[in-house]
């Protein structure tokens, strides 16, 4: 390798690494995902895109003018001259130019089926925004989901590595208990399983914590090797006001899929309304402007003809080999669906409110019932401890004692971050989920504790 080869290469890890290193909050995460993540980009693109039918739907509403040239040479032989001694013939080709233009103005005056597609443009441009606004919707989701993950990891790692040295320090001291013949060897059997046990839950939270800092990259662009975990003093509430129905119908105001669906049904009324409309006669004004110069230098001939027309063009449609009636047919039953589809938008929405609702109260119960959890785990470990020391309890008792004490400490955590994720979710079907909600958990963000990703091949 060239040493110039060696300088980019080296170079190019450091910034690598620099960037890697980098730490973030959620509202960074957040701000870099709305420029950066890809789904997010489709779903704008694609807005965009569609909304581009209104105007193309209007141009069929509005005047249309052509303009149209030609231009030719026609060359063809003449006679010349004729010698009737010698019989012979002279010819000699004659060029004629022919030179003409022409424009035409077109506007529609009785279209209803161009004005209903007009009309349909708008609703399906209605369509679009519903479905960007969900994906911005699930975009703030998606970030907290994916930043909680992380904290939750971390924190499974830390219960399991607490664990594995609580684990480690009763085999040390059963072993010395042992040495010293206190107790039997089936002690030091159950301990030493037991930190074995630990060592693999340990490598595996390993693996998951390191795994959760992926999503990161496909949100933002970046790599992230550090976050900004989250304050004990995170407040858990129940939602206000508590009153169920009250969440269901403001979701059936707002909820996306739900204006989604309603713009979908206005679709196919339109389309119904077009398809029908394909029995009325259509009327079209139109101005026409032409002008054609023909030319002969050899005979010295020209001649110019200029014309301007102004009329009415009435079409009427007789039959069409019964296209339109099943075009009518078409249209109805896609209505049908339509409307189908939207009492199923509306019956999910108001199962996944009142599922959310639930969950959400559910959440906060679990919370405060995994803080008293703590504690009598605690207290449970104390006392089994001490009923060891005194021959009253086994070792398998201790081992189970701390395990149910660390496995309490994550439920705790993981109740949390459920309860989180489960009023965004709410927000979200509800229609009032915003930037700020995520802003105001940032609030809670403690910038002192950091949540590094672990590198499990070190081990």
């Amino acid at each position: 390798m060239t040493t110039a080869r060696f300088m980019l290469t080296l170079s190019l890890s450091f910034v690598a690494l620099c960037c890697k290193a980098e730490s973030i909050d959620l509202s960074g995460v957040y701000q870099l995902a709305i420029e950066n993540d890809p789904q997010l980009g489709a779903a704008e693109a694609s807005f965009l895109a569609q909304s581009e039918v209104v105007p193309q739907a209007r141009a069929g509403l509005l005047p249309s003018l052509n303009l149209s040239s030609s231009y030719s040479d026609t060359t063809s032989p003449s006679l010349r001259e004729f010698n009737p001694l010698t019989g012979a013939t002279l010819f000699e080709d004659t060029t004629t130019t022919n030179r003409s233009w022409r424009a035409g103005l077109v506007q529609p005056l009785f279209r209803m089926d161009r004005w209903h597609q007009y009309q349909q443009a708008k609703s399906i441009k209605d369509q679009a925004q519903a479905g960007y606004s969900s994906e911005a919707l699930s975009l703030i989701v998606r970030v907290a989901e994916t930043y909680l993950a992380i904290l939750e990891a971390q924190d499974a790692l830390d219960s399991t590595n607490a664990e594995r040295s609580a684990v480690q320090r009763q085999l040390e001291q059963v072993q010395q208990r042992f040495d010293v013949g206190l107790v039997a060897i089936t002690d030091v059997l159950e301990s030493t399983a037991s930190f074995d046990r630990t060592t693999v839950n340990v490598i595996e939270a390993e693996g998951a914590q390191a795994q959760s800092f992926e999503p990161l990259m496909r949100l933002t662009g970046r790599a992230f090797n550090s976050v900004q975990g989250l304050m004990a003093e995170f407040p858990v509430r129940h939602p206000e006001p508590q009153n169920e129905a009250a969440w269901v119908a403001a979701a059936l105001k707002k909820n996306t899929t739900i204006l989604a669906g309603k713009a979908a049904l206005a679709v196919a009324q339109k389309q119904a309304a077009i398809s029908k409309s394909r029995h009325l006669p259509t009327l079209d004004a139109q101005v026409t402007y032409s002008s054609q110069t023909s030319k002969n230098p050899s005979a010295f001939q020209t001649s110019r003809s200029d014309s301007e027309v102004y009329g009415l063009q009435l079409t009427v449609p007789i039959f069409s080999g019964g296209s339109t009636r099943s075009g009518v047919r078409q249209s109805e039953y896609r209505l049908v669906e339509a409307r189908e589809n939207l009492d199923l938008a509306q019956r999910q929405v108001s199962e996944n409110v009142r599922g959310l609702f639930t969950a959400i109260n559910t959440d906060v119960a679990r919370v405060k019932a995994s803080l008293r959890g703590i504690e009598s785990a605690r207290s449970a470990l104390s006392a089994t401890e001490t009923g060891y020391e005194v021959g009253t309890r086994n070792i398998v008792d201790v081992l189970l004692a701390q395990q149910r004490l660390y496995l309490s400490d994550f439920q705790f955590a993981s109740a949390r971050y459920r309860y989180i994720t489960n009023t965004l979710r709410l927000k979200q079907v509800i229609g009032h989920l915003t930037a700020e909600d995520l802003y105001e958990l940032n609030q809670f963000i403690d910038v002192e504790r950091l949540v590094t990703q672990v590198n499990p091949t070190t081990r």
